[in-house]
Order: structure tokens, then sequence, then C-alpha cells
């Protein structure tokens, strides 16, 4: 085989697709392809020789490398560029043209081309900066929705510092998170006293929600959240006029163990709540929470009465209801306290105080039982229970215990509710607790003695909680009688103190004690 024809040969059976064309010629036309070039474009040789390579442009080819490779060849030099070109079936690819001009002597006879497939390179690096454009477009929108949030969060807990009335602050936060397009809408919602469903109390934005409700339980957002405590975050909802379409966040509103209701924000748009969203709405749910609970609070201290509820107790409602059943014996209430844990001291009369934390240790809800005094007849114990109990979440309502006794399977408790706490939310509080019991009277009384929680506002700037633990533990045990029923030891050691340590609580809370007593302009 001659040189002349294995050149030819190997320039056929290049991957490459290569052209020659005749540079002294009107319009430089093709006067050789070899096999490549058709695979590559589809197009035969009798179809392109005797014509100018620019067949192969179309409708998406820029005119940038055009004009480049124009200006290159008038000026007989080498180019490389990158464009748009379509076979002969239509279907487009991305092809690399290098042009190289062949001398003849000092001028160009000819132009040589290499065409080269890199479809594949370009979708690639087409979807790199698609993805760096998207990054970015988070990016911004990231911003823009830090900006926002951090500005609504600002706005409101300014607003909440000023409200003087519930009302007023479920007003001002859903007419804030309205504005500016923040949101499209905004509501609160609060239980119906049924316990059954949640309904709008104030809304704001493009909604009107007077006849909506929602079922208080796990088939919607709005009843999750507010049954289990917990914040929900929904994309792709359907019913954008209940308040409940697009994407929404559901906030319970809690303060401590006391529910306020419900905050529903929403918007019809696709975008989901990022992380730092999440964290400002809950934020924001927490201080509106805080803000009613303040409210309350301040209605407590200026309530001029008061109503007393009592409710008879199922055997199942209590422990200490069914245990005063199973070892037919009595519990009396003496008071309560906190450690980390609800404490609860109850009198036992009618069984062995040895069989007391035997007895208990079959309710899930009780971690151990203490005897702390005890006699012939009747024992003081201390429960501590697990979670929250009844008693702690009335005392956070500024609820107090009147009385509460279990004797042989059945059970009373008495409350006195102040007159800035609606009695509807505690029988409801209660009921929720206790599925058995019933409301059996309610007396309305002018002036109240004064609340648990009104005294705990008016010392808790002084008081710490290991004083008052110290205090209501030596108190229910008798310690202060003058037959004492109990040694420092011995609280002490229920603590998990030393008997040094319990005393210098101890004293310390007497002198607080005294300290308000008297500070209050009350008689030497």
């Amino acid at each position: 085989m001659s040189t002349d024809r294995l050149l030819e040969r190997a320039i056929d059976e290049a991957p490459i697709g290569i052209t020659i064309a005749d540079a002294n010629e009107p319009d430089n036309p093709l006067i050789y392809l070899n096999d490549a070039f058709e695979r590559l474009t589809g197009y035969p040789k009798d179809e392109t020789l005797g014509t100018n390579c620019r067949f192969l442009q179309g409708e998406g080819t820029t005119e940038e490398p055009v004009r480049a490779m124009r200006e290159a060849i008038a000026d007989r030099e080498a180019i490389s560029v990158e464009l748009r070109n379509y076979r002969k079936d239509g279907t487009e690819f991305w092809n690399q043209v290098d042009i190289a001009p062949l001398h003849d002597g000092e001028e160009v006879s000819h132009f040589v081309g290499f065409q080269t497939d890199i479809t594949a390179r370009k979708r690639a690096e087409f979807e790199v900066e698609r993805r760096i454009e998207e990054v970015e477009r988070e990016r911004r929108k990231l911003e823009e929705v830090l900006e926002r949030i951090d500005g609504l969060l600002e706005d409101i807990t300014r607003t909440l510092v000023g409200a003087t009335t519930r009302e007023g602050i479920e007003r001002e936060v859903c007419d804030r998170l309205t504005t500016d397009d923040a949101y499209e809408t905004a509501w609160i919602g609060e239980r119906l006293p049924t316990r059954e469903a949640v309904v709008p109390s104030t809304w704001a934005g493009s909604i009107d929600l007077a006849d909506a409700s929602f079922p208080m339980d796990r088939s919607n957002p709005v009843g999750e959240a507010i049954s289990t405590g917990r914040a929900r975050f929904v994309a792709g909802l359907e019913g954008a006029a209940d308040g409940m379409g697009g994407t929404i966040a559901a906030i319970p509103l809690v303060s401590g163990e006391t529910g306020y209701g419900v905050l529903v924000v929403g918007t019809t748009q696709s975008a989901t709540f990022d992380d730092h969203e999440r964290v400002v709405l809950q934020s924001i749910g927490r201080a509106i929470a805080n803000a009613c609970n303040t409210l309350e609070s301040r209605r407590i201290l200026t309530a001029d009465s008061a109503v007393e509820l009592a409710f008879d107790l199922g055997t199942e409602d209590l422990f200490f209801v069914s245990l005063s059943a199973r070892a037919d014996c009595r519990f009396e209430y003496e008071g309560s306290a906190t450690d980390g844990d609800s404490l609860l001291f109850l009198t036992v009369d009618g069984v062995d105080p040895e069989r007391v934390d035997e007895l208990a240790a079959e309710y899930p809800e009780l971690v151990e039982a203490t005897v702390l005094t005890a006699n012939a007849s009747s024992a003081l114990v201390e429960f501590r229970l697990s979670g929250v109990s009844l008693v702690t979440k009335l005392a956070n309502r500024g609820v107090r215990i009147r009385s509460m006794r279990a004797e042989g399977g059945t059970g009373r408790i008495r409350l006195l509710v102040p007159g800035g706490v609606g009695s509807r939310s505690v029988v409801e509080l209660v009921t929720d607790s206790c599925p058995d019991a019933t409301l059996v009277s309610s007396h309305e009384h002018d002036r109240p003695p004064q609340t648990d929680k009104e005294y705990r506002l008016s010392v808790a700037a002084e008081l710490t909680d290991r004083q008052l633990l110290s205090l209501r533990k030596a108190y229910v045990s008798g310690y202060f009688d003058p037959t004492r029923r109990i040694t420092g030891d011995e609280i002490a050691d229920s603590m998990g103190i030393s008997r040094s340590t319990f005393h210098q609580h101890l004293r310390a809370a007497e002198r607080k004690l005294l300290a308000e007593f008297f500070d209050r302009g009350l008689p030497d």
C-alpha cells in the first residue's frame, strides 16, 4: 500500500470529522470529507462536496462563533470554536470546530477542519451552570427570608411587650404576619369547649375563616399541633379557602404547661419552611404564649372574684383514687412541689405505710413513694410523679386546690379559680386529665383568698426552687409542729442533700417569707 493510500485510509478511519475546503474558490467549498464526518452529521459526500460547511448551522446557532470563524478564514488564521450544529435529520449537537490553514509556499491554498462531537461535555457544563445558578437563587432567597423573618420576630416581640389584651395580641400578630407579603394567611385558633375542634378566633390575609373548624385529632396539622404540643410544617395541602392550602406552619401556643391555642401561617406557594424560619416561627409562638400568660397573671392579681369548682373523680382518674379502692384506705391532699419532677404529698389512713411503696409500684406514672412520717393510724407520703401532674398544671393556671381526697375508690377535688382565669378552661383541663371526672358544683365568690400563683408571683424573684422545696417538705411533713414528726436529717435525705444544706435553704426561705410579710406594710 502506497504512502498516499495509507494516509487517505488513516484520515477516513479517524474518530473525528475531517474536512478540506478550497481557500481560493469563492465561499470556500468542501473538496474532501472523511467517513467520520458523514457519521457525525448524517450528510453523504454527494450532498456536501462543493458546498460551504455552513449547512450545519441552524436556528440555535449563535452568531458569535460563526463570526469568529468567518474573520479567521478571511485573515488566513487558525481558530477553534464551539457551536450548536444540526444533523441532516434535524437533531442538534455541539460541535467543536478546529480550522487550520494549509500553505502552498507563501499562500494559503486550503483549510482543514476538524469536527468533534462535544454534546455530552456541554450538557455536563450546562448542568453545572444550572446548579450554580440554582444555588445562587436559593442563597438570595435565603437572605431575603432571613431578613424578612428576623424582622418579623423583632416587630412582633416589640408589639407583644405593649399589648394589654389577648384579643389585641392576636390581632396585632396576625396583621403583622401578613404585612409586606410575609405570609399570605395568618390566624390563631383555640379549642372548643367540647374538645372536639379548633376554631379560628382571629385571622388576617386572603382568607375568611368565620365558619371554619378543624378536628382535634391527627387528621390535620392544626389538630395534631394542638393535640401533641409540637409544631407541624406541611406543604402541598389543598383547600386554601379554609386556611389549610399550600404550605402551612401550625405552631402550638404553650407557656409552661398552659396552652393558648395555635398559630397558623401559610402560603399557596410551593416553597417549604427552612430550618431558620421554623425556629423563628416557633419563637414567635412561644412569645405569644408567654405574653398571654403574663396578661393572665395580671388579671389573677387584680381579680375581685373567684369560682369554686367541685369534681367527683372516677376510680381510674388519678392513681390515689384507684389505690384507695385496692387498699380500702383514705387519701387526703396536703400539698405539692417540684424538684424537676412533680411531688405530691398525701396523708394515708387505713393501710400499713410499709405497703404503700409496694402498691404504688404498679402505677406507671409513679416514680417512687416515700413515707416521710408515720404513726399508728396514718402516714404522710411523698409521691414522685413522672411528667407533669394535674396538680402542677392547675398551679400554673393560678388555680388553688382547696381539698382533694379519695376513699374506697371514690374521690373529690375542690378548686378555687381566680376571676382572671376562665373556669371553662379549668373544667376542660381537669376532664382532659381525668376522663371520668364529673363537675358537680360551681359557686362564685366575691373576693377569693390569695391564690397560690399570686403568692408565687410576689416572691418568685427572691425564693429559689430549692428554698421553696425545702420549705414545702418541712411544712407538710410536720417539721414545724410542736411535736415534731420528722427530723432535718430525714428531710435532707429525701432531697438527696446534706443536713446543713437543707437548713441553709430553709433559713433563707424563712427570711425571705418574713421580709415579704413585713414589707407589705402589715403591723409590727
